[in-house]
């Protein structure tokens, strides 16, 4: 794994030039990573690639694709969002990767919130 220390150690080898394409080339592959823009703009996490998942190996990934696959409501306890370790009623309408991050995640429409939220798998603590 290159880090910051090791980058800059090929500067002199390859030269300004060589170091500004290569400069140019890490901040694309780096762009789908960005924070989310000011204003609360989530249309760029919408359109990012993702793939859909119909099964898994890992159990609460399983569980949550067969819930959505069955059209069924189910509680979770979620560490993550405003109030971390609050148990949520959730309709599952998908599970997916995202491309360019790390996990899984689960589209689904939250009945404390009346609304759709993305919740990440692994801060789902327990299906109830």
């Amino acid at each position: 794994m290159i880090n910051r220390r090791s980058f800059l150690s090929l500067v002199p080898g390859i030269g300004l030039a060589g170091f500004l394409r290569g400069a140019k080339a890490l901040v694309k592959d780096t762009a789908l990573l960005r924070e989310p823009p000011e204003g609360g703009d989530w249309d760029w996490w919408r359109n990012l690639p993702r793939t859909p998942l119909a099964c898994s190996d890992d159990p609460m990934t399983k569980s949550l694709c067969q819930t959505a696959a069955l059209r069924q409501d189910v509680t979770i306890l979620y560490d993550g969002g405003s109030q971390p370790g609050q148990s949520r009623r959730i309709s599952p309408l998908g599970v997916f990767t995202v491309e360019g991050y790390r996990g899984t995640y689960v589209h689904a429409f939250c009945r404390l919130r009346e609304a759709e939220r993305t919740f990440r798998v692994d801060r789902i603590h327990a299906l109830v």
